[in-house]
């Protein structure tokens, strides 16, 4: 069975362990090795998130260990200006970004995922949020389909990732303002 809950501080080295991990077996091939390692390296956001991201994490297995996280807030800009790195329309509360969404591979395709999505964007929408962004790889096949499946499309915006060996990365979009189906949250 898969829970969901809030993350903690303490599940910090955890959340940190399913980034690397969910990182190698989604992006090799599309991100060179060694930028995957120095990107995912121990610290940064997972052990010191900012204020405004959430995280929830999935925990599962005979002896419940977390297996996901996705962490989620008001939508930030693509290239944060210092020292405030969201949009107007985040910072207003009309739009919402799920910043990332990650399982370990070997509990792929079995619904830790899908409840993570649904438990972030009823959470967004129980915060006011009229709609949700995304970043993905636009190579990322496997995580495209997951985000169609979940109501987003893209929805024209784009940006290199110059840090990340010059990979596009697409923006997905979707409506918040109506009822979450029943699609969403499972």
């Amino acid at each position: 069975m898969i829970e969901i809950r809030p993350g903690l501080v303490a599940d910090a080295p955890a959340i940190a362990r399913v980034r690397r991990e969910s990182w190698h077996a989604a992006y090799t091939g599309i991100i060179a090795a060694p930028i995957i390692d120095r990107v995912t390296a121990v610290g940064g956001n997972a052990t010191d998130p900012p204020p405004y991201r959430r995280t929830l994490v999935a925990q599962a297995g005979e002896h419940p260990a977390v297996i996901g996280y996705a962490s989620f807030g008001p939508e930030r800009t693509v290239v944060p200006p210092d020292p405030d790195p969201l949009t107007a329309a985040g910072r207003a509360g009309r739009v919402g970004e799920v910043y990332a969404i990650y399982v370990i591979s070997a509990w792929w395709s079995a619904g830790a995922g899908r409840a993570l999505m649904g438990a972030a964007l009823a959470a967004l929408r129980a915060d006011g949020y009229l709609r949700a962004v995304l970043w993905v790889l636009a190579d990322n096949a496997r995580a495209r389909r997951f985000y169609d499946r979940a109501g987003f499309a893209p929805d024209g915006a784009s940006t290199t990732l110059t840090g990340l060996g010059g990979v596009l990365e697409v923006r997905y979009s979707r409506d918040l303002s109506g009822r979450l189906g029943r699609d969403d949250l499972h």
